[in-house]
């Protein structure tokens, strides 16, 4: 995904310049005392101490501005925002060894120190960077407190990331997951920010977070609608099951359960319909494709098609559906030259 790239391009610390600058002047001397503090704030940005050498070398900014020393101005006002930088991608890749929301909340604020320090001292490359990450670590975030069920704060984290970054499509997904989460009969609400994540995905080349989308979409649809059947709301369980060709135009499930809601409703052509449409597509074996063999067996049955019927549950007799099968094919039609046969 190409917002991903962003984080990972800042795992890598900036490297530190160090400057060897005379000391041989008197410790009285402004120019002396600033590059004590240049050099002391080197030496902590070396050892990764960030906190203290962003400190000291505000220190030697200080003592350098109010000395009128533009050359240690300059090098201090270079390398203040590569050291917030560098404290970001710490704090980041400490969040990628140990993946908590406590290390993720810790490198957002690292990015945001980052950003500020960026745009303090006229860093936009740095500053950039930091505003491409910020959103991100919201969406991380998001992800942490939603799998702890605590909705409301995934939301508003969430509610962020899209606030900075309005094309980032994959904080539109996690927006519907969240709110399928939080208020699962509200359908309607949370199938509208699937949709929003699939404009928005198809818009920006984001064909992971399209997927996942449309997959999600249309599995849904197919649960919803399988459940509305049992409590015979046939009519709306095929609308929900008409509208899965918006998101995935090759589902044979949702083919295979319009045939079986058809047959339950005495509908023999369209039953018909939808079980060749989903043999077509059904990419399975022979045991996938027998509950399919068998909802066609089922309407060519109910058209009085006999010959037809007994050829499909002949193919349906493999798994769960071999002895149903067999009984249609020795009870009900009773089928020239039928063997019953064993469960394969």
């Amino acid at each position: 995904m190409k917002s991903s790239k962003i984080l990972l391009s800042l795992v890598t610390a900036l490297a530190f310049t160090f400057v060897i600058v005379d000391q041989s002047a008197a410790q009285d001397d402004p120019r002396a005392q600033a590059v004590e503090k240049f050099n002391e704030a080197q030496e902590y940005a070396g050892n990764r101490e960030f906190d203290n050498a962003i400190s000291t070398y505000r220190e030697a900014l200080a003592i350098a501005q109010e000395n009128d020393l533009d050359d240690i101005v300059e090098r201090v006002v270079q390398n203040l925002p590569r050291v917030g930088h560098s404290r970001a991608s710490n704090a980041y890749s400490t969040y990628q060894g140990d993946r908590n929301i406590s290390n993720v909340t810790a490198a957002l604020e690292a990015f945001k120190a980052s950003k500020e320090l960026a745009e303090e001292f006229g860093d936009n490359q740095i500053a950039q960077q930091a505003r491409g990450a910020i959103p991100q670590l919201y969406y991380l975030r998001s992800v942490h407190e939603f799998r702890d069920e605590n909705y409301d704060a995934a939301l508003a984290d969430l509610e962020t990331a899209l606030e900075l970054n309005e094309n980032y499509a994959v904080a539109y997904y996690q927006k519907g997951v969240v709110m399928k989460a939080k208020t699962p009969d509200d359908f309607d609400s949370f199938m509208e920010w699937y949709d929003k994540a699939i404009e928005v995905a198809e818009r920006t080349d984001d064909s992971r977070t399209l997927n996942n989308a449309r997959n999600g979409a249309r599995d849904e649809l197919i649960y919803r609608a399988v459940n509305l059947a049992e409590e015979r709301r046939f009519s709306r369980a095929v609308e929900l099951l008409e509208k899965v060709e918006k998101y995935d135009p090759e589902s044979a499930n949702a083919h295979y359960r319009l045939a079986e809601i058809h047959n339950e409703r005495g509908n023999w052509n369209r039953a018909l319909e939808h079980a060749r449409r989903a043999l077509d597509l059904e990419t399975g074996g022979v045991t996938d494709r027998a509950k399919i063999y068998f909802e066609l067996g089922t309407a060519y049955k109910g058209q009085g098609e006999v010959s037809n019927a007994c050829d499909a549950f002949e193919n349906a007799r493999y798994g769960d559906f071999t002895d149903p099968a067999n009984h249609e094919l020795q009870f009900e039609l009773e089928c020239p030259g039928h063997r019953p046969s064993g469960r394969r």
